[in-house]
């Protein structure tokens, strides 16, 4: 399991699993599933390299990119997770 911490613009630290990295139109997103609650849904998070060492997770406002990065997220973790 790996873990990422995302800080929030109010300085609040978050940890997510880190679940999977979607390629879709061109840019990254990131597939992550907050561990501090029961998780039952994911979060979706564009990637935009920042510098080599860090990166700026951008939340998906976008329904519809949000919809197709997870269904391929679905389609291709199929075998690890339970969809229904």
């Amino acid at each position: 399991m790996e873990i990422v911490t995302l800080t929030d613009d109010e300085g609040e630290s978050v940890d997510f699993e880190f679940l999977d990295l979607i390629t879709y139109s061109g840019r990254d997103y990131a597939v992550l599933v907050p561990t501090d609650e029961a998780a039952d849904q994911v979060v979706i998070f564009e990637v935009e390299d920042a510098d080599q060492t860090t990166n700026s997770f951008i939340p998906v406002t976008s329904e519809s990119v949000a919809r197709a990065v997870f269904e391929l997220f679905r389609n291709r973790n199929s075998d690890l997770y339970d969809f229904s």
